[in-house]
Parts: C-alpha cells; structure tokens; sequence
C-alpha cells in the first residue's frame, strides 16, 4: 500500500481527494489545507469533503505534523504554500505537484493569464497542466507528464481556467496506478530536455496591469487593439476584478463575462 499525504484546495483538489479515495492502492494519511472558515472565492471545500472521507486533517499553519508520518509521497493540488526543504524531503519516494501550466513554459502565478497574453506574439495557442517533482525552486523539478487544451481567440482566463481543470483531473486520474506501484519516479523527466521559451511570473506579476488607459485605445492601429482585447480576456475571471478604463471620470469594466450571474 502506497501511503500519501495530500495537500490541496479549489475545486481542482475536491476532485483530485475524490479519485484518490477511489484508488484501493493508495492510503491518504493526512490531509492539509484551509480551515474550515476559510473565505475562499470558490465553490467546494477540500476541508469538508475530507470530514466525509473519514481523514486526518491539518490546516496550513499545521503542515508539518507530516513529519510524523511515514510516507511515500506528497501529492500537492493548488496548496498555497511553497513547501520547505523539510517537507519535500520527508517522503520516501518524493513530492508531486499537479501544476496548472505547461512546464517548463510557464512557472509560477497567474499562469493563464499571462498565457493568453502570450499566445498571440508566441504563436503558441495552448495552455498546459503538468505532474512533476517537487524541489526547492518553484516549479522547477522533474516532469512526469503533461496534457494540454486549446486556447481559442474567445477564452477568457477564467474559461482557460475551467478547460484546464478538465484535463487535470484526467492527468491525475491516469497517474495514480503509476503513483500506487512507484513507477511514477522512472517516468519523470528534467526540465532542461524540454525546448521552447520559459516565463516566470510572480503573484504580483499583474499588479498594476489591469488599469487600460482610455488614450490606448484612440487611433489604435490592429496590432495595439488585439493587444488590448487579449489583455482585456487575460485579466477577465470572475468573481475577481476586471480590466477598466475611465471614461469621463467614470470607471467602466471591460469584460465578456457576467460578473452578476
């Protein structure tokens, strides 16, 4: 039997805890994540769900009581936290992350909306989610395994978002028999045999950006107008705030979404 710790939140870590419930060959020892009164912006609760699954929790600020534990691995979904050395080396066989971006393409924050910035200039009209290795550099360990979905010219961040939820519940779903018999570590790849551009984005990355200056858009010619309409999708997820502009002294949204539905 395969023993794990499971840290995670979002929708994305509710449905990850699910199928590991589902998986015979896998012990879940200990689940860390929020607290139950956690005000979080989404829907579902991997606090709850794992009350109802009859696990052990701990909450973030408890991470470590995983020290106790002997385990084969971790296995992070959206987790808040970057894990320390102490952490990622306690497990047998290593710690994995289900990354929401193309390794090594995109690290860090705010992966999809700088990938719909990106696209048009990169020519790169995909999005990714990736299993790796966990390692002290953020993002930045071995690769096991990836799954990519389109973006199209209508994506919003939050549709990107949705679409790549999608394909990592897959991934995940497809990498738990390779996780229950170890064969998960011979699978694993470094990001240096990988080609193509690397970004790297912080969570402050779009601090600043999301204000569009009324003046850009006069005499715009089609290049600054396609720049501004993808910036306008890449900065559109609801519930969080949109792009704006200031039109006669009045601040005006600028979205395709439904922010009151």
């Amino acid at each position: 039997m395969t023993s794990i710790a499971f840290f995670g939140s979002h929708p994305l870590g509710l449905a990850c805890l699910e199928r590991l419930a589902d998986a015979d060959e896998i012990e879940t020892e200990l689940v860390v994540t929020y607290p139950r009164d956690h005000d979080a912006w989404w829907e579902g609760s991997v606090h709850d769900r794992a009350l109802e699954l009859g696990y052990p929790i701990a909450t973030l600020d408890e991470e470590e009581r995983v020290l106790d534990l002997d385990l084969d691995y971790i296995l992070s979904v959206y987790y808040p936290n970057i894990l320390g050395p102490d952490l990622l080396d306690h497990p047998e066989d290593g710690a994995l992350n289900l990354h929401q971006a193309e390794l090594p393409r995109y690290r860090g924050s705010n992966v999809f909306s700088h990938s719909i910035m990106n696209a048009r200039d990169d020519e790169h009209w995909r999005h990714g989610t990736t299993l790796h290795f966990m390692e002290p550099k953020v993002d930045a360990g071995d690769i096991v395994d990836r799954k990519f979905v389109p973006i199209t010219e209508s994506d919003t961040a939050r549709s990107l978002y949705e679409r790549t939820r999608a394909a990592s519940i897959q991934l995940f779903e497809e990498m738990l028999p390779a996780i229950a018999t170890g064969h998960v570590t011979d699978m694993a790849t470094p990001q240096e045999e990988y080609d193509g551009k690397r970004y790297f984005y912080t969570k402050e990355s779009l601090d600043g950006e999301k204000e569009i200056p009324i003046d850009e858009f006069r005499g715009a010619d089609t290049e600054t107008e396609l720049a501004i309409y993808d910036k306008i999708r890449a900065l559109d997820f609801p519930p969080h705030e949109p792009a704006w502009t200031y039109l006669d002294g009045r601040k005006v949204y600028l979205t395709a979404s439904d922010y009151d539905g």
